[in-house]
């Protein structure tokens, strides 16, 4: 591939990552809290498992000051609880509330939309071709940055 090409898919996904950016301020969120928000409304019900604060860490890159600012805020606001774990009451885990779920719904179900319909714009060998070719991207360079990191 041309250096030009790889530095036009590197804005693309620059532009991506600003468009979600900008839509979680239009919500009041910055894109971070907007990570954290999408992972607190889907995790359990996709996986059956409690989100803590590591995962959240561990799965939007983030330090656990920044995780533990925003979980402090939205417990402020209502929309969190901390609850303990069954395995482990030391440990808690995080659960929206009420008021909390109706939010995320506010703010997620648009988004989730919109990425389906642009999604669907795609053909179905599109579909697979973009899935598995930004899975193995993906891969790559995660695997250079942890690499660069360890």
């Amino acid at each position: 591939m041309a250096v030009k090409d790889f530095h036009t898919y590197l804005r693309i996904l620059e532009e991506r990552d600003a468009l979600y950016e900008n839509y979680a301020r239009q919500h009041g969120l910055t894109g971070k809290s907007l990570q954290m928000l999408l992972w607190l409304a889907t995790y359990p019900q996709v996986t059956g498992q409690a989100v803590t604060q590591k995962l959240l860490a561990a799965k939007t890159y983030s330090t656990k000051q920044v995780v533990n600012a925003t979980i402090k805020n939205w417990r402020a606001q209502g929309y969190l609880e901390l609850l303990p774990l069954l395995a482990d009451k030391r440990q808690k885990y995080l659960q929206l509330t009420a008021q909390g779920q109706k939010l995320a719904t506010e703010i997620i179900t648009p988004l989730n939309h919109y990425e389906s319909e642009a999604f669907t714009k795609l053909t179905e060998a599109e579909q697979a071709q973009l899935l598995a070719l930004t899975r193995k991207y993906h891969a790559n360079l995660k695997a250079q940055l942890v690499k660069e990191k360890g």
